[in-house]
């Protein structure tokens, strides 16, 4: 029953066209809404707060939010899933080289100008970076992939392929290597930003494939160890 009453939750902000942080009705009008007991209720929220769909505010004046698609918080949920089906590192950097250019191409394609501009703030960042500081360049070189990736004007493809990023960034964070290849990825970044800003996809395409490949081979030089890891949420 708490299920049903998440999925409906679900449904009602969705219908009602409700952004994340606008609050929901309190216990008393929820009960009503939904003929349920309080237990029901409160197992209902919990489902969705422990997914990231729904806050829940303590105290007095507290009580539940909307949430949002949080590719962090999915990224954590299908970790577990990728670790009971005892999924191996390499699999998520063999996942992120297939979809990644097909992502970039579609930027290309479906460009707007508001993710044009965060491309723009994520190809400056770049730029600015002068460090190597390990959590910082990933900050930095995975938010691009980000910005790729709901540029691609395609929901199931951006919300898997940040939660794939979150997963990996968490895990290779975790493993404390010094970036090797900054100037490197910089370069082949500023090679697919362009083709987006040129609106090639063909190119953008070409140019993806080719630094996830890099990516890749990468992963085997510098985390070997990782390669045949499987999958949990560090």
């Amino acid at each position: 029953m708490a299920e049903l009453v998440a999925r409906q939750i679900v449904e009602d902000i969705v219908e009602q066209g409700l952004p994340a942080g606008a609050a929901l009705p309190s216990e008393a009008p929820m009960l009503e809404m939904y003929g349920i007991a309080r237990g029901t209720l409160r197992e209902a929220l919990r489902i969705l707060e422990n997914n990231g769909l729904v806050r829940v505010r303590p105290g007095r004046g507290g009580g539940p939010m909307v949430g949002a698609a949080d590719p962090y918080n999915f990224g954590r949920t299908m970790a577990l899933f990728l670790q009971m089906g005892r999924t191996r590192f390499w699999e998520l950097v063999e996942a992120r080289v297939v979809m990644e250019p097909m992502m970039a191409r579609l930027a290309a394609e479906r460009r707007d100008e508001e993710r044009l501009s965060q491309l723009m703030k994520a190809m400056q960042a770049h730029k600015d970076l002068e460090t190597n500081d390990q959590a910082t360049y990933l900050s930095v070189v995975q938010s691009f992939h980000g910005v790729v990736a709901g540029m691609s004007g395609n929901g199931v493809l951006d919300l898997y392929g940040r939660a794939l990023k979150e997963v990996y960034t968490e895990r290779v964070i975790a493993a404390e290597r010094p970036p090797a290849r900054w100037a490197e990825v910089r370069r082949e970044h500023e090679a697919v930003a362009q083709a987006i800003f040129d609106g090639n996809g063909p190119e953008a395409e070409r140019l993806m494939r080719e630094h996830m490949v890099e990516l890749a081979a990468g992963f085997e030089r510098s985390y070997a160890a990782l390669h045949n890891e499987i999958i949990g949420w560090h």
